[in-house]
């Protein structure tokens, strides 16, 4: 009969039976527990971080209105008032070199595929729905059914647009994140519940009864635990692989297999093939022989045998799916607590801690120097599946997921994401396309208020938590891990106006096992008599941001984008032209509007990138190949188009044609990203996007242009800028014309200058040449 024993302080031995010797058995390191009779002792937080209102409607100026009016704002318990802050961004490392990424991309571990294991989970789903639904985990386990794709340019460029400081996601049109909400929408992971305890329980709590004769842990557990102890005997390396583990449980047939078949990604089409189970769950068969024999060899008994299957599975699927640690191979035996509650329907909240894991993982990655070899291992695949949400970086398969089926799976399969180049990549955080940030927010036809009163309906509760500040925690092991979450950075994601967030009181990211849960407790309260104010469909706005956000946006966007256009190595650039340069077309000279900047929301509610309209349309809005310099992205038509011409270099006139001098006003369309305009119309300030011509010139500075403007060496300068401020008191841009200081003019007209002068140098010596007289050597003087 096997034996669990403490035979020294802080550790557990498994013996095969009692006559065992020490040094046969299993050893494991056994660490304080979050449940249970061995719980931690701490003295909870209560309702120090919750405000009375978690939204707080207040008058304030918001774009596309003319005066202040109502917004709904998310306030945050962990926030001061905001001054322009520097952000520390990986991106900016890799340009001035700081950070490089190397010649392969191996900063996340994907799990593997691993023979036999989605055989056992259909096996596990026909079984026991019934208990994976009182556990609110069904749709969580039906999500690893499927494999999740990635594209390396696409996770670069994610990554470099990562900020460690705020763990939220930089884009052209503002703070993104992947929020606790996005989790349970898009992988069905439970918010609330008890904690994720992964730690391996003391022998006493594993074998021992309670006054009333009860066992502390459910019985299961231990023969995780026994099983655990046979493989690794048998494996001599100190460790259980998922694999291992997977043969030892499940003796069924084997359907599917690793894919042999060479694909190429595809940038138009989902591929017909994605070698992946069809997700059809049949009934659950009467186990064979083969499979009885694993419970004999355990000795387990006839009412344990359905719950010990399960635990057994759901221990391979926390290790291997929902939050690996470590490795993604590995059987950790700390999850074998959580997995046998689990088995008898016990729910824990397990958005928390895999949010947890995800920040800490993009965070690693985002302040390493070498982000290319971090080998970062977190349950990366629901940052895939957030990606094909929000920017449609994977091929849909078009199924609507039911109630049964979370929202994630819809991104599933082999080389589903799509194909695109270093530049593409980077266009979908720079333009945010059919972007709309509000897809998951729960919207009221009418004003909705939920009160933390312990009346709340399962998804109300979730939602609020949810949607409150606080701190993520994680525990696995000896591993801890805290992270800030701070959803009033990204409220627009939640159907609310976006403010400036505001600067985090405290960052904790180191902390002890009672803080951890003292966080967590904080963080899922209930019954905390707070309020929060839902949005309804009334309140949705076309631009839901203030001015103080655009202009403190602005400050931390800067000309980001444009620089890492031009510093990014990693695309294939065309070959250097050699006789050839560009030539722009002439202008019609149509009266320019006073309203040329206009608002265009892609997706309706978000985007702060916007685009000019422009004051004259070339004679010709062709667009072809052809239309490309070598060192840009092709532009769009109705943007002064360049075509090319063959010229000679004898020729300087030619040569400078359509450079600008510094003198000459630059018209709208020509005016660079990240460049902001004053509207002359409602006084707002706006930032536009690339697909403006690039030429730039001066028509004296502005104080305003030189205090807002980020320069590339200057990308975290310290300059201040008062939100009291009102612009408009330096002065209107002519409506032609941008007020854009830069030195690139001055070397502009230097080279010109230089240019002319060498030509009028040759010409004059020519013309010296033609007038003398030919004299044969012969007759020369000497």
């Amino acid at each position: 009969m096997a034996r669990f024993k403490s035979f020294q302080e802080g550790s557990m031995t498994i013996l095969n039976d009692s006559t065992d010797k020490v040094e046969n058995g299993t050893t494991l390191t056994v660490h304080s527990a979050f449940l249970g009779a061995w719980a931690l002792q701490y003295d909870p937080l209560g309702d120090v971080l919750h405000p009375p209102q978690w939204a707080i409607e207040t008058s304030c100026e918001v774009i596309g209105s003319k005066s202040d009016s109502l917004a709904l704002l998310l306030q945050s318990a962990h926030h001061d008032e905001e001054q322009p802050t520097p952000f520390s961004l990986l991106g900016h490392r890799i340009q001035t070199e700081e950070a490089v990424w190397g010649n392969t991309f191996k900063a996340i571990i994907d799990p593997s595929y691993c023979e036999g294991y989605w055989e056992w989970l259909e096996d596990i789903l026909s079984r026991h729905e019934q208990m994976l639904k009182k556990a609110k985990i069904y749709e969580a386990i039906y999500a690893s059914l499927f494999s999740y794709d990635r594209l390396g340019s696409v996770m670069r460029h994610f990554c470099e647009l990562w900020s460690p400081s705020t763990n939220t996601l930089h884009t052209a049109a503002g703070k993104m994140s992947i929020s606790l909400w996005d989790l349970r929408a898009l992988g069905g992971l439970p918010i609330s519940g008890l904690i994720y305890d992964e730690a391996v329980a003391h022998a006493d709590e594993l074998i021992g009864v309670d006054k009333d004769n009860t066992y502390y842990l459910p019985v299961n557990c231990r023969y995780l635990f026994l099983a655990y102890h046979r493989l690794l005997t048998d494996s001599k390396k100190g460790e259980v692989k998922i694999d291992a583990w997977v043969k030892f449980w499940f003796k069924g047939k084997i359907s599917y297999s690793k894919s042999s078949r060479k694909t190429s990604r595809n940038k138009t089409q989902r591929p017909a093939i994605v070698n992946n189970p069809s997700g059809t769950i049949g009934e659950a068969q009467v186990r064979t022989p083969k499979q009885e024999e694993i419970f004999t060899i355990l000795g387990v008994k006839e009412t344990q045998k359905d719950v010990t299957h399960l635990a057994a599975f759901l221990a391979c699927w926390l290790c291997k799916f929902v939050l690996p640690v470590g490795s993604c191979e590995l059987i950790r035996p700390g999850v074998f607590k959580v997995a046998a509650m689990m088995a008898r329907g016990t729910r824990f909240c397990l958005a928390v801690p895999v949010l947890a894991s995800i920040y800490r993982g993009l965070n690693d990655i985002a302040k390493s120097s070498n982000p290319g070899k971090c080998d970062a291992v977190f349950p990366v695949h629901y940052v895939y599946a957030w990606l094909g949400e929000y920017f449609s970086t994977h091929f849909s398969s078009g199924s609507q997921p039911s109630t049964q089926r979370p929202k994630m799976i819809r991104y599933g399969g082999e080389r589903v994401a799509k194909q695109l180049d270093e530049a593409e990549a980077l266009d979908l955080f720079r333009k945010c396309d059919d972007l709309v940030m509000d897809r998951f927010a729960q919207r009221e036809g009418k004003s909705k208020e939920l009160v933390d009163d312990g009346q709340l309906s399962d998804w109300e509760m979730e939602y609020l938590i949810s949607i409150r500040s606080g701190y993520l925690t994680l525990r696995s092991g000896s591993t801890k891990v805290i992270e800030p979450y701070s959803p009033h950075r990204f409220s627009r994601q939640f159907g609310f106006t976006q403010d400036v967030p505001g600067r985090l009181n405290v960052n904790i990211r180191i902390c002890s096992l009672k803080n951890i849960v003292k966080h967590f407790e904080s963080l899922v309260r209930e019954k905390s008599h707070s309020k929060l104010r839902l949005p309804n469909r009334a309140d949705r706005r076309a631009i839901p941001i203030t001015k103080a956000y655009l202009k403190w946006w602005s400050y931390v966007y800067g000309d980001y984008f444009q620089s890492s256009a031009k510093h990014s190595a990693r695309g294939k650039r065309p070959a250097s032209p050699k006789q050839q340069v560009v030539k722009a077309k002439k202008l019609a000279t149509a009266e320019p509007r006073t309203d040329l900047l206009t608002i265009q929301m892609n997706g309706g509610n978000h985007d702060l990138v916007k685009s000019v309209v422009p004051l004259n349309k070339t004679a010709d809005e062709r667009s072809s190949c052809e239309d490309r310099n070598w060192r840009h992205l092709k532009k769009k038509s109705g943007c002064g188009i360049a075509e090319r011409v063959n010229v000679s270099f004898n020729d300087v006139d030619k040569l400078l044609e359509g450079v600008p001098s510094g003198t000459q006003p630059i018209q709208a369309n020509q005016v660079e990203e990240g460049d902001i305009i004053h509207n002359s119309k409602d006084d707002n300030f706006i930032l536009l996007d690339e697909q403006s011509m690039s030429g730039e010139s001066v028509h004296g500075p502005s104080s305003f242009d030189l205090a807002l403007r980020q320069r590339p060496n200057h990308a975290f300068g310290t300059i201040r800028l008062p939100f009291s401020s009102n612009p408009s008191k330096l002065g209107l841009a002519a409506p032609s014309t941008v007020t854009a200081y830069d030195t690139g003019s001055a070397i502009v007209d230097a080279r010109r200058a230089a240019c002319l002068i060498l030509d009028n140098s040759i010409k004059s010596l020519a013309q010296v040449l033609e007038e003398q007289p030919f004299i044969p050597v012969s007759q020369a003087s000497i």
